[in-house]
């Protein structure tokens, strides 16, 4: 997620030009050869090429409605990841605390001791962490076990390998362990039947993110937005030039590269999971989820918070 720009405003001026620099030669070029074919048509005695303004500002209007249907659905869709990453959040803070404060050897009659409650423990909330992990690889499309083998055993690795949706195959093996917790009376009804609804929680956000990742823009807005953009763009300067002269070129410019900007905004936000620097920050939130889980834990190894990052031009950002 992105959190500011460079303080610096030359390193801002620079880095939005370099990052639309495509964009803007094509504005310029388009422009000039708009320009420079009006100027010649009159010294060669032609008929210049040009647009009356009013059907230009009419297809500019009608550019601003689709572009701003686009952004509002695309802001929605990245604003709802937010949320649900926030209730992943307190689910999963519910689960640590849950599990940690509902079970006990005392439910047992002997049986079980301290020492198994903590390994129960410990095998849930390690591998509610490697749901987490896995959940963001689900959505990023990654193929790394790095954080997984911290949490998860080589026998169990291999077992969720083969499957299809990683993060739900965990989700249905805590399920299971929650199981066997009851089964040696770790835990009692009211208290199994609390962590199972937890467990129904987190199966419902993920629900939720699989869903925006997986419905995609509607592709005749994407489509159309693009082919009423260029047009707007070649036919612009064609209005403008008889009104302004050269001075077409840099108002021409201008106005395209603010609607260009307007729908690359949108293009953006509409993919909330993809780890750019304007997406929803998982890596950071899952993260700050593992601290704290492993804080209730009593831990020994705590990892670090995920610090800001700097990217080109200073622009800070958190992923």
């Amino acid at each position: 997620m992105l959190i500011k720009f460079s303080d610096n405003p030359f390193k801002q001026i620079i880095g939005i030009t370099f990052y639309n620099r495509v964009s803007i030669s094509l504005f310029i070029l388009i422009s000039i050869l708009a320009t420079v074919q009006h100027k010649l048509s009159w010294i060669l005695n032609l008929e210049p090429l040009e647009l009356p303004v009013v059907p230009v500002s009419i297809l500019g209007g009608g550019l601003a409605i689709f572009l701003g249907f686009r952004n509002n659905s695309a802001y929605d869709r990245w604003w709802e990841a937010r949320k649900i990453w926030g209730g992943i959040v307190n689910a999963s803070r519910t689960f640590g605390t849950l599990i940690i404060s509902f079970s006990s050897p005392n439910f047992s009659n002997s049986t079980v001791n301290e020492k198994d409650v903590h390994t129960w423990r410990k095998d849930l909330i390690h591998r509610h962490l490697a749901w987490l992990y896995a959940l963001k690889m689900h959505l990023r499309k990654m193929n790394y076990w790095e954080h997984l083998e911290k949490y998860l055993s080589a026998k169990e690795i291999e077992e969720v390998r083969k499957y299809h949706n990683k993060p739900t195959q965990l989700l249905h093996h805590q399920s299971l362990k929650l199981q066997v917790g009851y089964d040696k009376r770790i835990i009692e009804d009211f208290r199994h039947m609390e962590l199972a609804n937890v467990i129904k929680e987190l199966l419902r956000l993920q629900g939720m993110t699989e869903r925006i990742k997986g419905t995609i823009f509607p592709y005749y807005y994407n489509y159309f937005t693009i082919v009423f953009l260029w047009l707007f763009i070649i036919c612009l300067p064609l209005a403008l030039v008889p009104e302004m002269s050269w001075g077409a070129i840099p108002m021409s410019v201008a106005i395209s590269f603010v609607f260009t900007i307007l729908e690359k905004a949108g293009a953006t936000t509409e993919d909330p999971f993809e780890g750019r620097a304007s997406d929803t920050p998982i890596s950071t939130i899952t993260r700050n989820i593992e601290i704290d889980l492993l804080e209730m834990l009593r831990s020994k190894t705590i990892p670090a918070p995920e610090e800001p990052k700097t990217g080109k031009f200073g622009v800070r950002y958190i992923d």
